[in-house]
């Protein structure tokens, strides 16, 4: 049994980024929820959201897991085991510094994003090369991509600048994607919600991300106002990134405000 301490924690950490955990959550999700009771799916949201610290580990105790989705320990234990059962939560029993049993460390596997499964690839087959083959982009770069002088059989192809919203990826939430689909195209929004990521990871919120949509909304609503206003003088992304990241602090300070429980337990 390993010792609770943060270098465990750590060592267990198994996602690169929160947009990686985060696609995972949603692929799981996406094959699996008609096959999860309601409360096996309340755990599974609360154990994602505190696994944002060292990604992929929660190591929030049953007793509070229990607290926040108002059910019993029991009920815990179980939706605990089914997502082992499933694969997608490996259980990490540890000890405390007097050797008595510590909370257990949840951590989320890696699955197949909500895109790879729409392809039909498995939850294994979704590595994909650091870097692709330059021959064949160059081949098939919209970009560069040029229509023969003579050749009327086929329609000419849209640019990059020129993708609708539909041709976003599912880590851009949905919700970011309606406000922000009447001004921008796809790659302007894309830019826009790595815009959002910076900010929501330099801030660390316990929060996962979608329970903080509604702020990342309005800051882009805020953002649109000011243009529409011509208070805007920088760029709208650079504006748009300076608000997103004030209203996040503020979301920030109530969490830290409202702590509900320490780093390690007693």
């Amino acid at each position: 049994m390993e010792k609770l301490n943060y270098e465990t924690i750590q060592k267990h950490q198994s996602f690169n980024t929160i947009d990686e955990m985060d696609q995972a959550v949603r692929g799981f999700l996406y094959k699996h929820k008609g096959e999860l009771s309601e409360g096996t799916l309340s755990v599974l949201h609360v154990i994602w959201k505190h696994s944002v610290k060292v990604i992929g580990v929660s190591y929030a105790k049953y007793e509070y897991i229990a607290e926040q989705i108002k059910m019993s320990r029991r009920t815990v234990i179980r939706a605990v085991n089914v997502l082992e059962e499933k694969g997608f939560i490996k259980k990490i029993p540890t000890a405390r510094l007097n050797g008595k049993q510590g909370v257990n460390l949840l951590v989320i596997q890696p699955f197949a994003s909500v895109e790879a499964l729409k392809h039909n690839k498995s939850p294994q087959d979704v590595t994909l090369p650091d870097t692709p083959n330059k021959t064949e982009n160059k081949q098939s770069s919209l970009c560069e991509k040029k229509k023969e002088p003579n050749d009327v059989s086929k329609p000419s192809e849209p640019s990059l600048h020129q993708l609708d919203a539909s041709y976003l990826p599912d880590s851009v939430h949905q919700e970011f994607i309606e406000a922000a689909k009447p001004f921008f195209n796809a790659i302007e929004i894309y830019g826009l919600w790595k815009r959002v990521l910076i900010a929501y990871n330099k801030l660390d919120l316990e929060r996962n991300i979608y329970e903080v949509m509604y702020c990342i909304v309005d800051s882009f609503k805020q953002t649109v106002f000011a243009k529409k206003l011509g208070k805007i003088h920088s760029t709208f992304e650079g504006y748009f990134y300076r608000i997103v990241y004030a209203n996040l602090l503020v979301e920030k300070r109530r969490e830290n405000r409202h702590k509900l429980y320490d780093f390690i337990g007693d």
